[in-house]
């Protein structure tokens, strides 16, 4: 590692939370030029850097699989769930997971759930979105630091209850599982992970609940997911109510956290980059691209698990079955060899696109339009209202082993 300034250790902690807040990028560089594979043998799991490499794992599901678990810790404590994974305890026996079942009946269920975040649905949504954040930012005083998380993580909880179809008066119920959902890729014990599990699992009768509700009010045009689920059909049958619970538990919580990094990462890169604040002020066109920018480099889920579901090859290295790979999606999204210039934060960058937050493949992110749309409302508000923005203190970043966020981002905000 000596040809790589800063690192001074072959050995690259991939659980301990503080190795992402201390600067990781040094170990990324030397990961991609020296070990694209690096072995960690903790887990026995490969560590996946360049962005070549994870794109074509991902876009492979019929040797690199999903349902065998996609954290770290599926892996660290599967010998302690039976037949199953940690994820799996989380969510009903008796529903599918569209985030954990492989292909061919991984697109069934995405059809399935799709309708909901349609144009027509988005589209739908716009008007709420944005007149919540119209009221969220007009409560800001200019001139007077505010802790920017609070609101960071109020809007993608207010989306998700539109979204799905709950009482948008519930946020707060919603911000409880979905904190204790983050759980899963924590830093934790098994017991705590355990904990927070049944914790989570009190959303269920929630659900059922807001299921009964809109059975009575039968929207059979309505675009929010309950509606969908309610009107459309799996196996030539009315989705059952297992599944439609799964994809509202998943749909409500899975989101939230990650469009919060999004939304924090916003003040956090025109803070740090003024002169990027003054071209968005005078082209509005770039605002569409400076949110995939903001994406590409907070990248807020880090990485997720692959497994080989046989012997196989990826670009020269041997591959065998059962092999976990833990594609570092933080680290693709500064490859060098990918993007120009890519630990610079730049809304003019042509292929910001490109970037793989989102993922690849038939497990690309579902909820992708609705965390653009949400950005897109969240930016053009800010430039509508000022015209510079701030830090106001140290951001403070979340401990945790997948999640790149803000724990607090104290901001100034000028007219």
């Amino acid at each position: 590692m000596a040809s790589i300034a800063g690192v001074h250790s072959d050995y690259v902690p991939i659980e301990d939370p503080d190795f992402y807040i201390n600067d990781p990028w040094p170990t990324f560089a030397w990961m991609q030029a020296e070990q694209p594979f690096y072995y960690y043998a903790p887990l026995n799991t490969f560590v996946l850097t360049r962005y070549k490499d994870i794109r074509d794992v991902s876009v492979q599901p019929n040797l690199f699989v999903n349902s065998r678990g996609t954290f770290l810790n599926d892996i660290k404590y599967k010998d302690r769930v039976q037949d199953s994974t940690i994820t799996d305890s989380f969510f009903p026996k008796d529903g599918e997971q569209v985030g954990t079942t492989d292909p061919p009946r991984h697109q069934d269920l995405r059809r399935v759930i799709m309708p909901a975040f349609s144009i027509p649905a988005m589209e739908a949504l716009h008007h709420p979105i944005t007149s919540h954040i119209t009221a969220m930012l007009d409560a800001i005083e200019p001139g007077k630091p505010v802790e920017w998380m609070d609101y960071a993580a109020a809007m993608p909880i207010t989306a998700a209850c539109h979204l799905i179809g709950l009482p948008a008066t519930d946020h707060k119920r919603v911000q409880y599982w979905s904190d204790e959902l983050e759980k899963l890729g924590g830093d934790l014990t098994f017991e705590q992970i355990n904990q927070a599990a049944q914790d989570f699992q009190s959303l269920q009768s929630y659900i059922v609940e807001n299921v009964e509700r809109r059975k009575a009010e039968r929207d059979t045009n309505g675009v929010d997911l309950l509606s969908v689920l309610l009107n459309a059909e799996l196996d030539n049958d009315k989705v059952t109510m297992g599944n439609v619970v799964m994809f509202a538990m998943t749909a409500m919580a899975a989101g939230s956290d990650t469009t919060r990094a999004m939304l924090g990462g916003i003040v956090r890169c025109f803070a740090d980059n003024p002169d990027q604040w003054t071209l968005l002020r005078e082209n509005r066109k770039l605002v569409g691209n400076a949110i995939e920018e903001v994406i590409r480099w907070v990248t807020p889920a880090r990485a997720f698990l692959r497994v080989a579901v046989e012997d196989t090859e990826v670009n020269g290295h041997q591959i065998k079955e059962g092999q976990a790979l833990y594609l570092m999606y933080m680290a693709a999204n500064r490859d060098e060899t990918a993007f120009v210039n890519a630990g610079k934060f730049d809304a003019t960058r042509k292929d910001a696109s490109r970037h793989l937050a989102f993922g690849a493949g038939p497990h690309l992110c579902a909820g992708m339009r609705l965390a653009r749309m949400e950005g897109a409302i969240m930016l053009n508000a800010l430039l509508d209202r000022f015209s510079k923005i701030e830090l106001a203190g140290t951001p403070q970043p979340v401990r945790h082993i997948i999640r790149n966020s803000w724990s607090s981002l104290p901001a100034t905000f000028t007219a």
